[in-house]
């Protein structure tokens, strides 16, 4: 029992500090950092924020309601269909 009265304290003394802004950003935004960086094949521009603000001014997107849809269906199937471009060869 002391020994639980002892570690009690540190549990919270580190738990709390770390685990407290964790639990409150949420796990949409560990999915978006996830998504962003680029720890898989697909990734999200560093900026995404600048980036769908670019594409609404150039009239690429539209915002409807809190999302961003593509305002012409064929970019939208294109995007789709097509694979990312091979990385451009190493100049030596």
């Amino acid at each position: 029992m002391s020994m639980f009265l002892l570690e009690l304290p540190f549990g919270l003394g580190i738990g709390l500090p770390l685990g407290l802004p964790f639990g409150l950003s949420g796990s949409r935004y560990v999915a978006l950092l996830v998504c962003t960086r680029r720890w898989n094949a697909i990734w999200l521009p560093w900026r995404l924020g600048r980036f769908l603000h670019w594409a609404y001014s150039v009239g690429l997107t539209r915002i409807a309601g809190i999302a961003y849809q593509f305002r012409h269906r064929e970019l939208q199937d294109y995007l789709a269909t097509h694979p990312l471009p091979d990385p451009a060869p190493a100049r030596s």
